[in-house]
Order: C-alpha cells, then sequence, then structure tokens
C-alpha cells in the first residue's frame, strides 16, 4: 500500500509540473558538427524526440547539425557561457581544459569502450566532470552509455598498412595536443582543419587523409575521393549531452528528469545507428564509391603506440602515471 501510495504521489508531482511548464512551452537548443545521417544526428533527434514526448510537448529541442552553431571548441565555450544550451559532447575535445581528457585520445590506452566507460564513471575522471560544472556545464548522461561502435581508421588517398605508411601523408587532425602528437608520433603530417571543413579541405589538397570511421567517412562523403580506409582502433569514443548549468538548475526536478532520461533514449538510437556504419555504410561505400576496406595486422600499430605514449607522458602532453591507473581499471 505505502509504495503504491508513493508511486501515485511521484506521478502527482510529475504531472503538476508539466502541466506549469505547459503553461510556456521551453525551447532549448542543441548542437553538434556532423551532419544530420551520422550517428550524432540520429542520436541528437532522438534525444529531441524523447523529449517532447516524455514533456507532452512542454519542453522542445532544436537540433542543429552539421556545425551551424560553430566548431566543436565554440560550442563548447557556448555552452559555458549560457550562448548555447546543449552540445552533443565528444569528451576528448575538452583536453585542452583537463588533464584526465588529454589521455581519451592517446593511442591503445583502453581494452575496449567498457573499459573506457568504467574510466569516465570512476574516480579517476570525476576531477574532469566536476571541472566541467565548475565552468558552467553539466553532462546528462551519468552512466556513460553513447558508444560509438563504429571502430575508428583512417581515411586516406592511398592505402595504409602500417604507420610506416603514414609517413608524408597530410593528416586531418582536430585541436588537440594528444592527437597531434599522437598522429605525427605515428609518422603523418598533421594539419588542423574542423569537421565541417574536411570534405573541402580533401578537394583543394589540403589534406590527403584523416582519423574517422568508415561510417562517418560514408555520411560525410569523404569517400569521394579517398578511396582507402584503413581500421587502426587506436581508441575508442563514448560522447555525452552537455547542458548549460544555469539553463539546468532553472528547470524543476521532473524537467530535469526527463532531459536525464530522454539522454538515455539517445545514447541508445547513437549506439544503433554507430554499428551501422561498420556494416551497412562500410558495404555502401564500397559498392558506391569503390572504397577498398583495410584490416591490418594490429601488432605494428599497437607496438607504434606504446612508443607514442611513452613519449606523450615524457613530453607532459598526457599525465604522467594516468594510463597505468587506467589499466588497472576492472
Amino acid at each position: 500500500m505505502t509504495a503504491r501510495i508513493l508511486t501515485s504521489v511521484a506521478a502527482i508531482g510529475l504531472a503538476a509540473c508539466l502541466s506549469t511548464a505547459h503553461a510556456q512551452t521551453l525551447t532549448f537548443k542543441l548542437g553538434h558538427v556532423d551532419p544530420a545521417p551520422t550517428h550524432s544526428g540520429v542520436g541528437a533527434e532522438a534525444f529531441a524526440k524523447e523529449v517532447e514526448r516524455l514533456s507532452n510537448g512542454a519542453m522542445k529541442v532544436e537540433v542543429f547539425h552539421a556545425g551551424k552553431l560553430g566548431t566543436i571548441p565554440e560550442q563548447i565555450k557556448n555552452v559555458f557561457l549560457g550562448a548555447q544550451d546543449l552540445h552533443l559532447l565528444f569528451p576528448e575535445f575538452l583536453a585542452n581544459l583537463t588533464d584526465e581528457s588529454k589521455i581519451l585520445s592517446a593511442p591503445y590506452v583502453f581494452r575496449s569502450i567498457e573499459h573506457m566507460q568504467a574510466f569516465q564513471k570512476s574516480e579517476l575522471y570525476k576531477p574532469t566532470v566536476d571541472r566541467v560544472k565548475a565552468e558552467g556545464g553539466v553532462l546528462l548522461d551519468t552512466n556513460w552509455t553513447w558508444f560509438q561502435s563504429d571502430p575508428r581508421g583512417v581515411v586516406a588517398i592511398r592505402p595504409i598498412m602500417t604507420p610506416a605508411d603514414l609517413k608524408g601523408l597530410k593528416l586531418r587532425i582536430w585541436e588537440s595536443k594528444t592527437a597531434i602528437e599522437t598522429w605525427r608520433g605515428l609518422g603523418a603530417n598533421t594539419i588542423v582543419v574542423a569537421r565541417p571543413e574536411m570534405y573541402l579541405a580533401f578537394k583543394q589538397g589540403i589534406i590527403e587523409g584523416g582519423p574517422e570511421t568508415i561510417g562517418i567517412a560514408y555520411d560525410v562523403k569523404n569517400v569521394e575521393i579517398a578511396k582507402y580506409w584503413t581500421r587502426t582502433d587506436e581508441y575508442f569514443q563514448i560522447i555525452n549531452i552537455m547542458m548549460n548549468a544555469r539553463r539546468y538548475n532553472a528547470l524543476n526536478d521532473a524537467q530535469r528528469q526527463i532531459l536525464h532520461q530522454a539522454a538515455a533514449v539517445g545514447g541508445k538510437a547513437f549506439a544503433a545507428e554507430s554499428a551501422r556504419g561498420y556494416s551497412e555504410k562500410r558495404e555502401k561505400a564500397r559498392a558506391e564509391y569503390g572504397v577498398t576496406v583495410i584490416e591490418p595486422n594490429p601488432a605494428p600499430w599497437r607496438e607504434a603506440g606504446k612508443t607514442v605514449l611513452t613519449t606523450l607522458e615524457e613530453q607532459n602532453v598526457v599525465p604522467k602515471g594516468l594510463a597505468a591507473k587506467i589499466a588497472a581499471l576492472k
């Protein structure tokens, strides 16, 4: 009886919160840098749809795809400042803000995507979560469930079998010292190019390749120019939704709960769509664009990765000893 009473009270409270919200629809702007057909776009749209469903239309999320609200660093800054409500966050882009995020894109630190999830939920990564809060952000998916199931690789204009084949390759990279020094250490000539500008950079010959999943390479049409994709698995990716803290704290408990529940739904859609990247989209890249998919012997990549990681630690690009602590996580 007591449980039924508590459940009824909770339901009444939720209804009251939502009926109040109906007086004025709450609208939130969510931005990310990939096109709508990508797994980021699908996950973002699923999140938005679930927010509207759970709130009975009292809350709506407008999704801005393909960098319409700026580059990733710009959108992160905008969320902290309150100029943007929500951003689909790739946490490796916090590398300029927190030491723990510097390790995320270092080569072969994590055994699996579940191992990375354990790190992001652990006390080892908590300083980053706390720093995000201090800067003015809130991470909505506390369980870190937005798994990118499409494995990482390199899309290029020539075949890449081993790190030695990267020598001299003009490789697109993002604004992260860890990523830049990793791929420079593997032999590439790294060039920073924003994600939305990558296709044009390929067409103009500014770049000759870039770390990218085959699903994304197909979605953004980089495979029109770069006809070779090599699986590298140099790191795993789990993303999150970051929200401006002031906007989040201005909501009532029921509204905040809706956002958290919707984030979990969006994560499932993201993971499912990303899994299609290495199945349906990989085969489409082969059939429609003549892409050669290369799955090389991983041993040379892992050996080179060990050397690079040692150098990254020696140069204080990543925190010394953190990789060893991560290795001990179960």
